[in-house]
C-alpha cells in the first residue's frame, strides 16, 4: 500500500513540531481506502505508520469509528500552541482530513478553559497498554457517543413525558451543564410517586439517582446494571456525560455481533449438506495438494471456506452434484461470502457495512434454495 499523500505531508509537518487538525476515525480510514477496520487493512495502516513513526491518540484500531483521534510522533508530544506557519494552507493544501482550522482552534481552547482537575501522567508502560488494548468498553458504542436529550430539575413534569412519548425513551438523564448529573427521571420514578400522591409537579421532585459508569469500563462489566436498572450514562476521562446506554442499545448491539457469525454457520452448514456424500476422498485429496502445500483432507469437516469454493470450481466435482444452477454465479458468491468471513473471523471491530450484510443474505437464500433441490 502506498504512503497516502496527507499522511505523507502531515509526519513532515509533525516532525517540524506544527500541529495537525483532528480526524475521525472514519475519514481516517477512508485516507486508505478502507470502509472498516479488517485485520490486513490494520496491518497494513499501522505499519504505514510505523514507517514514518507516527502513531494515533487514541488508537484507530480500537477507537469507536467517529471518534475524533490525533496523529502525533510515536516518540514526541504535540506543541502546546498553533504557530503562524501551521495555521497556512490547511484548507487548500494541508492535511486538513475534513477538518477545519477553527475546529482545532476550538478543541485547544475549549481544553484550556475547561474546568478539570489536571489527570496524572500516564507512564510509559500504562500508554502502551492503553494504546493496545483490544477489550471491548462500553464508550465504544455509538450510543454512548450520541448527544444526550437532557431536562432540568426546575422543568415541569409534562416537559419529560412529551419527551419521553415523542422520543419512545424510558428515562431522561437531570444535568446541569454537561458534567453534572442531578438524577434520571423515568416512567417508573414518575408512575410510582403519582400512585402514592407523592408531590410530582417539577422534575426535581420526581427524579432518582442515576447510574453511570465510566467510558473505559468493559461491556460486560457493564451489562449487569444496564439489566437491572435498563441504562447507564456514559462518563469520559473529562467527566463529560457524551451518552446513554439502554437495553435496547445493547440488544441491537448483541444483534450486530452475532448476526454475521449465524449466517455464515447456516451457509457453511448448508454447503457442507448438498457436498457430504457426493464427492470421494480422492476428490478432496485434490484440495491438500494445491499450492500452497495444505494439511490432509479426510472429510467435508476439514475443509476451509476457500476449499468449499475451490471444489465447486471444479468441473468433475461439480458434474457429480447435478446442481441445476450456474456455477460460476454461485462460486463468484461464495467467493464474496469467503472475503467478508474473514473480517468477521478476524473480530472486526466495525459494524458489517449494508452491502457486506447483504452479501450474506443473498448467500443464505441461495444456500438454502439449492439445499432443498440437492435433497
Amino acid at each position: 500500500m502506498e504512503v497516502p499523500a496527507r499522511i505523507q505531508y502531515a509526519a513532515e509537518r509533525l516532525s517540524k513540531g506544527h500541529r495537525v487538525n483532528r480526524i475521525t476515525v472514519r475519514d481516517f480510514l477512508r485516507l486508505f481506502s478502507a470502509e472498516r477496520r479488517g485485520a490486513v487493512k490494520v496491518e497494513e495502516i499501522k505499519r504505514i505508520l510505523d514507517s514514518l513513526g507516527l502513531q494515533t491518540e487514541p488508537d484507530f484500531e480500537t477507537a469507536w469509528i467517529d471518534q475524533p483521534i490525533w496523529l502525533r510522533l510515536r516518540d514526541g508530544a504535540f506543541p502546546q500552541e498553533i504557530d503562524a506557519e501551521s495555521t497556512n494552507g490547511l484548507d487548500a493544501e494541508g492535511f486538513d482530513l475534513g477538518s477545519t482550522l477553527s475546529r482545532v482552534v476550538e478543541a485547544v481552547e475549549q481544553s484550556e478553559s475547561a474546568p478539570i482537575s489536571p489527570e496524572p501522567a500516564a507512564t510509559e508502560e500504562q500508554a502502551d497498554l492503553d494504546t493496545s488494548d483490544p477489550t471491548f468498553r462500553i464508550g465504544s458504542l455509538p450510543a454512548a457517543n450520541k448527544t444526550l436529550l437532557t431536562v432540568n430539575q426546575n422543568d415541569d413534569v409534562a416537559r419529560a413525558i412529551t419527551l419521553m412519548l415523542q422520543h419512545d425513551f424510558s428515562q431522561l438523564p437531570v444535568m446541569q451543564g454537561e458534567r453534572e448529573v442531578k438524577g434520571v427521571v423515568t416512567w417508573k420514578s414518575i408512575g410510582s410517586r403519582k400512585a402514592f400522591g407523592s408531590k410530582c409537579e417539577r422534575i426535581g421532585d420526581c427524579q432518582e439517582d442515576a447510574r453511570i459508569v465510566d467510558a473505559d469500563r468493559t461491556l460486560f462489566d457493564s451489562i449487569p446494571l444496564i439489566v437491572d436498572h435498563g441504562y447507564v450514562l456514559v462518563r469520559q476521562h473529562d467527566r463529560r456525560i457524551t451518552g446513554i446506554v439502554t437495553a435496547s442499545d445493547l440488544s441491537l448491539q448483541f444483534q450486530a455481533l452475532t448476526e454475521p457469525f449465524l449466517l455464515l454457520r447456516e451457509i457453511e452448514l448448508h454447503i457442507r449438506q448438498i457436498i457430504r456424500g457426493k464427492v470421494t476422498l480422492e476428490d478432496l485429496s485434490l484440495l491438500s495438494k494445491q499450492p500452497p502445500p495444505t494439511r490432509p483432507i479426510k472429510d467435508v469437516a476439514d475443509l476451509t471456506f476457500g476449499e468449499y469454493v475451490r471444489l465447486f470450481e471444479d468441473q468433475k466435482v461439480w458434474g457429480k452434484l447435478k446442481l441445476s444452477i450456474d456455477r460460476v454465479v454461485l462460486t463468484n458468491l461464495l467467493d464474496d461470502v469467503r472475503r467478508v468471513r474473514n473480517d468477521v473471523m478476524h473480530f472486526d471491530p466495525d459494524p458489517m457495512t449494508t452491502e457486506e450484510l447483504a452479501i450474506l443474505k443473498r448467500a443464505v437464500r441461495l444456500m438454502q434454495e439449492v439445499y432443498t433441490l440437492a435433497r
